[in-house]
């Protein structure tokens, strides 16, 4: 770098430092000098045509200051004291790969890659020089990027369709650094307004009766309105300037919405429009826009998706009561018995940390645990007395039937477990298998002692009730012999935590 003349140092521009204008101008990137004060001293052409000005325009400016408003990549302010030259004026170090967003009036938001660079002058700072390149097809694609991973996710293990499209409009806000997402449907046909289903950002800027589908009315010939009537994608890039967007441009001004992309859904075989509002003019450009509609299919899709899952769950749930009741026509006190059992087995199974999938299917299972009681002549169920061996050896059968039913019904692990192992014993003196405590699975330990503190709990054909407390007693006594220790304490713990049986199947044993 030159060093200074005798007397006053000379003039600082960008060709003292590079000395020739060609190659400064042949630089496929912006280039600004920035004085000490953070002003700009001298720039090249690129950096006049990236950021929409003339020469006398930026001289004198804080670059990507007023009226560039630059923004950091969630779209909030960026504090002009943390740009990268003026970072680098003060602590006299280089500030590279900084990504910034400016509006370049009358264009959409250009994305910057930033890097500057402090310039000395016999060991004096005269001032930093910023280096930036138009980094927008980068950030647009890392943007759709993280939108189409966040989508995937959502669609993969989203419970139910409501959460699907909810969860669409926060990754809508999070990722995309949207304003506002929301999911509007249909009323079913016209005339109605449309309803807002979810939404995820400035929502408070939704209010009822603010979107019709009507196209006679003039809430109804707006982006949204038209997208949701004709079924094809509306783009409103600048909201203040939008002829039909007369009725919310208050309104959107108030929230800082300044452009809207309505794209047209199909939800559970009803008309839907997702919108999406920008914080800057120009925000939804072709490339965008696609992006965007490829984003809503995949939503379709997952919403799809999730409605099938919750269908099948629906018949899912439909066989585990139609299997129950098989039981119930024949003793009622099975019915009841296994519809405890799974609560209380569910109970225990979320103390012992299982995750709520895991716990459900304890409790199916638990609801399942006697279906083989199905092969015993009621007159064997119900008898009051004491049973003789034969007649034993006849009960103790029902794992095998059981477990036999529900490998047929092609049930989920462990439902064909637990029916087979729930009598198996930690010390090995259950049936039928007399397996030792390591090889019975978890949840058939749970069902074990959820069984016997339901069934001493309750009223059977051959002995009242003894209570809760005396089946706690019972269970805790046979801690690490008969029961797992962990699942004994794990149940102590759910009644003492206010746990108690339901009332309605507590009826079908009075």
């Amino acid at each position: 770098m030159p060093g200074s003349s005798a007397g006053a140092p000379p003039a600082l521009t960008l060709q003292t430092i590079v000395s020739s204008d060609q190659f400064i101008d042949a630089i496929n990137a912006g280039l600004v000098l920035q004085g000490v004060d953070g002003r700009a001293i001298d720039c090249n052409t690129w950096a006049l045509g990236l950021l929409g000005i003339t020469r006398d325009e930026m001289i004198g400016r804080s670059p990507f200051g007023d009226p560039w408003d630059a923004v950091q990549e969630d779209s909030s302010p960026y504090p002009e004291d943390e740009h990268p030259g003026n970072i680098t004026l003060r602590t006299r170090e280089p500030s590279t790969g900084v990504v910034m967003g400016v509006d370049v009036p009358g264009k959409a938001r250009l994305w910057i890659l930033v890097n500057s660079a402090p310039y000395f002058v016999d060991g004096e700072l005269r001032g930093a020089v910023t280096e930036f390149s138009d980094f927008s097809e980068h950030w647009q694609e890392r943007t759709e990027l993280k939108l189409i991973t966040e989508v995937n996710r959502l669609v993969m293990f989203a419970s139910n369709e409501t959460s699907c499209l909810q969860q669409l409009c926060e990754a809508l806000i999070n990722e995309g650094s949207y304003s506002l997402a929301w999911v509007g449907l249909g009323t079913g046909g016209e005339p109605g307004d449309v309803t807002v289903a979810c939404s995820a950002g400035r929502s408070a800027f939704l209010e009822t009766g603010m979107f019709s589908s009507l196209g006679s009315e003039e809430t109804g010939i707006g982006p949204t309105g038209t997208a949701l009537r004709e079924m094809s994608t509306q783009v409103a890039n600048d909201l203040p300037t939008q002829p039909l967007y007369g009725p919310w441009r208050d309104r959107a001004a108030m929230f800082g919405s300044k452009s809207l992309v309505a794209i047209p859904m199909q939800i559970g075989g009803k008309k839907a429009v997702l919108s999406i509002y920008g914080q800057h003019a120009h925000a939804f450009d072709p490339r965008t826009v696609s992006g965007l509609e490829g984003v809503a299919r995949e939503v379709e899709f997952g919403a799809a998706h999730v409605r099938s899952v919750e269908q099948l769950e629906r018949a899912f749930n439909g066989t585990i009561a139609a299997l129950s009741r098989m039981t119930e026509t024949r003793d009622p006190y099975t019915a009841g018995h296994q519809l405890h059992v799974g609560d209380l087995g569910c109970a225990i199974a979320v103390r012992l940390g299982l995750d709520n999938e895991q716990a459900d299917l304890v409790r199916k299972s638990g609801e399942l645990h006697d279906i083989g009681k199905i092969s015993i002549p009621a007159e064997i169920l119900v008898f009051p007395g004491r049973l003789s061996a034969l007649e034993y050896e006849m009960v103790k059968r029902h794992t095998l039937v059981g477990a036999d039913i529900l490998s047929r019904a092609s049930l989920p692990w462990p439902m064909t477990e637990v029916a087979l192992q729930h009598h198996e014993r930690m010390d090995g003196s259950g049936y039928p298998a007399g397996l030792p405590g390591s090889e019975i699975i978890q949840p058939a330990r749970i069902i074990a002692v959820a069984d016997v503190v339901e069934a001493m709990a309750h009223m059977r054909p051959y002995r009242p009730a003894l209570g809760v407390e005396a089946a706690l007693a019972e269970v805790r006594e046979r801690s690490g012999t008969l029961f797992d220790a962990d699942v004994v304490v794990a149940c102590h713990e759910v009644f003492d935590a206010g746990f108690a049986f339901r009332e309605e199947s507590t009826a079908m044993l009075k």
